[in-house]
């Protein structure tokens, strides 16, 4: 099932990593290839920024990057790298690469995920082989590709190991009816879990795969819904969209929540992304709320930083600072 609804959707991702121009470099490389661009947005501000949130944003076609954890108050973009097709699922790995899956919206297109080295306006690398709608991506310390994608009726997960283009490894999930696939994270101990929706097996399900399995247990986490937002953090606790449209967290080996952070009354939380800390970055835009990205400290319930006015509808997040 496509992630693609009435609305526009954004994918965002958490890097400690800086894009050229906003570390040692204060130039970026001109655009190289046809319909794909990178500009460094005017400012300040950008030469100091040392941790990023990047977005995608369906409705404009682009990855822009925005100042994390700064003191300054809705901090504007300090990149955007402009696309042709719309993107999904977004990765930042430990080296500063982007990774962003692209989704196919003619027969004359392919879905694919392209892999961008810090700065650069065009790919290094081009994934083809068995993507199809590629809505979450995560990298793991090895460096081994995860692809989350809806296939026929399930929901599969294809790993890619480091710079290779084609799959080694497929996990399928496979419940009642069609399949939604949903958020990833990845523990200190290797195991994989991933947030999954089928439309006649509800509620949702966190299942989890360990080290070279390939069968899911499933958690069975009280208080679930129809929505599949998962990241975590250092600590092994995992955020999960709930029943409430909002944020329940469930600390390692726990099923039952230890704390929610709740939705503004109009809108809901799908798309999310935690640091190692705890620091929570959430993506809104759904139901009616203005688009926005909203910044959490470590614990809280209670935004603290309102990116807004540069997104045209925020969903789906991935993570690289939980993964490490």
């Amino acid at each position: 099932m496509s992630r693609l609804f009435a609305v526009t959707v954004c994918v965002l991702a958490l890097s400690s990593n800086v894009l050229s121009g906003c570390g040692s470099s204060p130039s970026l490389p001109q655009p190289n290839s046809v319909g794909t661009s990178i500009r460094a947005e005017s400012g300040p501000v950008a030469p100091r920024v040392r941790n990023l949130v990047y977005v995608s944003d369906q409705l404009q076609k682009a990855v822009l990057a925005f100042p994390a954890g700064e003191r300054a108050k809705n901090p504007p973009p300090v990149q955007t790298l402009n696309l042709d097709v719309i993107p999904e699922g977004v990765w930042v790995d430990r080296n500063g690469v982007l990774y962003v899956g692209l989704f196919a919206q003619s027969p004359s297109q392919v879905a694919e995920v392209e892999e961008f080295r810090p700065g650069a306006s065009s790919p290094f690398l081009t994934i083809t082989k068995g993507i199809g709608e590629p809505s979450f991506l995560l990298v793991d310390q090895k460096g081994t590709l995860y692809v989350d994608q809806t296939h026929d009726l399930s929901v599969e997960v294809l790993e890619y190991p480091a710079g290779k283009t084609a799959p080694s490894t497929t996990l399928a999930i496979t419940e009642k009816g069609e399949g939604v696939g949903g958020g990833m994270t990845v523990d200190a101990k290797g195991n994989l879990y991933i947030h999954t929706s089928f439309l006649d097996s509800e509620p949702s399900h966190v299942y989890r795969f360990a080290p070279g399995e390939t069968t899911p247990q499933d958690l069975h986490l009280n208080g679930l819904g129809l929505t599949t937002g998962l990241t975590g953090d250092g600590s092994g606790n995992l955020y999960v969209s709930d029943a409430k449209g909002g944020i329940s967290v469930y600390a390692a080996g726990q099923t039952s929540p230890s704390r929610e952070i709740l939705p503004p009354s109009n809108g809901y939380f799908d798309d999310f992304v935690a640091t190692r800390g705890g620091k929570l970055y959430v993506a809104q835009g759904e139901g009616g709320s203005a688009a926005s990205l909203l910044e959490y400290a470590a614990g809280g319930t209670q935004p603290v930083n309102v990116l807004s006015g540069y997104l045209q509808a925020p969903l789906v997040p991935a993570l690289r600072a939980a993964a490490f």
